[in-house]
């Protein structure tokens, strides 16, 4: 668990599904270790046994969360990603495979903020990735690792597009100042 708690019989939503909906669901006991509990906290790892769901209807990458959080989502997402290593360059249509959380999908580069609208080793910018096959849920100041072959880059997401058509960006301010920054890459600029 990431945060907050859960509880025997909470009412919660799992997803989300192929379509980007969720689904409410009831937990019928938690496991701890092999042990039945009545609670788990945030930092614990648990086994959960779910009413009115089938296994079918799981895969990974799912989240389980409160009613009261309503998350969403989203089949689009910006992030400020620094490129480790490419042979050539990075620019529209491009498709690694993002990990961040539970994530794991092939996505396409649809938008890069840059001067040359191209990125390569060592280079910083504002890149909009969309899924390939699913809605995912995804949060603010998450990371994310890229991959495809040898091409390696990291990341932060600091916008998402929802499934519902609205976008919203990670606040600026004193809360995002004092945020970690994503470290400069040191790789030698040969390609100039």
């Amino acid at each position: 668990m990431l945060r907050g708690s859960l509880a025997l019989r909470d009412s919660l939503v799992i997803g989300p599904d192929s379509r980007g909906n969720f689904v409410p669901v009831q937990i019928r006991s938690i496991h701890n270790k092999r042990i039945v509990v009545s609670r788990v906290a945030a930092g614990q790892s648990a086994t959960l046994a779910l009413k009115k769901l089938k296994r079918n209807q799981i895969r990974k990458g799912m989240v389980i969360a409160k009613l009261s959080m309503q998350p969403k989502a989203c089949m689009r997402f910006v992030a400020e990603v620094v490129i480790l290593h490419h042979p050539t360059t990075i620019g529209l249509n491009y498709q690694p495979i993002v990990h961040c959380l539970t994530v794991r999908q092939a996505c396409k580069v649809v938008a890069v903020d840059g001067e040359s609208g191209l990125l390569r080793s060592g280079d910083r910018a504002h890149v909009t990735f969309q899924f390939m096959y699913r809605p995912e849920y995804l949060v603010f100041g998450a990371r994310i690792i890229f991959r495809e072959g040898r091409t390696k880059g990291i990341g932060k997401i600091c916008g998402l597009h929802f499934t519902d058509g609205t976008f919203s960006e990670a606040q600026t301010g004193s809360a995002a100042s004092s945020a970690p920054r994503i470290p400069r890459a040191s790789v030698t600029d040969t390609h100039d």
